[in-house]
This record gives C-alpha cells, sequence and structure tokens, in this order.
C-alpha cells in the first residue's frame, strides 16, 4: 500500500470509528467536532482554559507559595470549583480512567502558555506523585499524564521517579489550609537529588486550593538539592 493509501485507509477508520463510536465532550457530553479535542468549543467559550493569571510571577498562586520555596512562576489554567462545569474534567481524568484526558488537556497547556514564556527556562518536569497503592488502583498518575502532554508540545523531559509519595492520609477536600499542612508533613521523598539540584523545576499537579501539596513538593526537593528553582502549574486552582 502506497503513503497515499495507507493515510486514506486511517482516515476512513477514523471516520467510521467516530461514527459508532463518536467522541464526546467530557464536561457537556456534546458530540465533538472536527478539530475538537476532550472539551468542545461551545464549553471554551463558557469556560476559558487559557490560563487563570495574565501575570506568571506575581499572582494569587505565587503569592500562596512565598516563603516556601524559590518559585520563579505559577499559573493555572482554569479557575475550579467542585459544582462548576470543569469538575467533570477533573472528576473523569482522576476516577473514570480517564488518562487521555490528562495527555490531551498537557498538550491544551503547553500550546496556550509556551507562546507567552511561562516555559522558558524549565529544565525538568516532576508530576506530584502517588503512593504505589494509589498509582495501582487509578492504573495512572493524572498528574503524570499532563506532564507527558506538555512534554509532547515543548520537549521539556519528565522526571516521574526522583520524587516520591509514601504517605497518604487521606483526601484533604474538607481540610482546612493548616490541617492540608500537617497532613502531606513528610509526605514525600526525594530519593535522587542529582537530575534536580541546580535545576528549574516544573512541579505539575491537578488541583491548587492551598498550596499544601506542592510545597511539601518544594520543601523536600529544596532540602535535598541546592540552587534548584521551581515554576508551579496545575490543571485548576479553587478561589478563595
Amino acid at each position: 500500500m502506497t503513503a497515499m493509501g495507507a493515510l486514506i485507509a486511517m482516515k476512513c477508520l477514523s471516520l467510521i470509528a467516530d461514527f459508532f463510536l463518536p467522541r464526546r465532550c467530557v464536561v457537556c457530553n456534546n458530540r465533538l467536532q472536527k478539530g475538537e479535542a476532550v472539551v468542545c468549543g461551545h464549553c471554551l467559550l463558557s469556560n476559558p482554559m487559557d490560563g487563570v493569571f495574565i501575570n506568571f510571577a506575581d499572582n494569587r498562586m505565587v503569592d500562596c507559595l512565598k516563603g516556601r520555596g524559590d518559585v520563579v512562576r505559577a499559573n493555572a489554567l482554569f479557575d475550579f470549583h467542585p459544582s462548576s462545569p470543569m469538575s467533570s474534567l477533573v472528576y473523569k481524568l482522576k476516577y473514570r480512567g480517564r488518562a487521555d484526558i490528562g495527555v490531551l488537556m498537557g498538550r491544551h497547556i503547553a500550546q496556550v502558555l509556551a507562546p507567552r514564556g511561562f516555559f522558558d527556562g524549565v529544565d525538568m518536569m516532576v508530576p506530584v506523585p502517588l503512593t504505589r497503592r494509589r498509582r495501582l488502583q487509578r492504573g495512572f498518575n493524572q498528574s503524570e499524564m499532563i506532564c507527558e502532554g506538555i512534554s509532547e508540545v515543548t520537549g521539556i523531559p519528565v522526571d516521574s521517579k526522583s520524587l516520591r509519595r509514601v504517605r497518604f492520609a487521606g483526601s484533604q477536600t474538607t481540610l482546612s489550609g493548616v490541617e492540608r499542612m500537617a497532613n502531606v508533613d513528610g509526605a514525600f521523598i526525594l530519593t535522587d537529588s542529582e537530575p534536580l539540584s541546580s535545576r528549574h523545576v516544573l512541579i505539575v499537579d491537578d488541583i491548587f486550593t492551598t498550596g499544601a501539596t506542592v510545597s511539601a513538593c518544594m520543601r523536600e526537593i529544596s532540602g535535598k538539592t541546592s540552587g534548584t528553582r521551581f515554576t508551579i502549574l496545575t490543571l485548576g486552582m479553587t478561589k478563595p
């Protein structure tokens, strides 16, 4: 089969698959149109996913992390609250086995923020890790899937081995800021400092609330490396 013939065959198979198993928006469940991925154009207009903050170095997320590490910049893709339309996207990613959502959202993040310089100077990405048990239960780490999508676009390597989560004390959803900090104290261990020492590290997570989890990651990395700087990126950020 010629290259042209193979391309036509692939397009035909894609059309057939879309007819019998139509791709649907993870937010509203309407059928996705050609050129749309994961979230339809209507939902994107209603729920912009182009970054919460225009100023990456001086914003509410950076303020939450002051004194907890050398933070260069920070951002989230969209504002998040449990009853928002975007909550279904995060829910399906984390609890419905939709690892593809993480990868596609990572690609989208990179396409939106890379032209604005958000990833400039970043040497390595570190997804917030899960415990071995939770990773086996879920089948994947959602933050790692987001990193994979970003890496496909930017070429920034992903280090998913140096930082480990050794303790999970339950969901932080109903906890106060102080309780969240205590809940993740000692939850992470840096097993290899060399890949992250004196590097500009991008820490990636799904949702940012008080910054307790990200702070615990930064604290562990900073305590065992020297000259490490951080950029923080999440899918969503809750409003105060």
